[in-house]
């Protein structure tokens, strides 16, 4: 866990060099969810701060290195590499 409760996992250390590309899902306080991934190396604990900055009470690290992301409308196309598990969000006509 990235942030419980508000709170940023205290595991995490502010100047740690563990830098990697990082993603996650965090749980807004309207209950919509968040999908950030890293476009550069970032360490836990400034990820973590970025969901909370954001309004997160809860987020989750979902994975790093073999991060990839397609969002054609941000003209972000990562095509490259095998995905093991793909996330996507639908939304019902109502």
């Amino acid at each position: 866990m990235l942030i419980t409760n508000g709170k940023i996992n205290p595991i995490f250390q502010e100047n740690s060099k563990n830098l990697n590309i990082r993603n996650g899902v965090g749980i807004l306080k309207n209950g919509d969810l968040l999908f950030v991934m890293s476009k550069k190396e970032i360490n836990f604990y400034n990820l973590a701060e970025f969901f909370k900055n954001s309004g997160c009470k809860d987020a989750l690290y979902l994975d790093g290195y073999v991060s990839r992301t397609y969002l054609p409308e941000k003209k972000w196309i990562q095509k490259d590499g095998n995905f093991g598990i793909m996330i996507g969000v639908t939304e019902s006509k109502k």
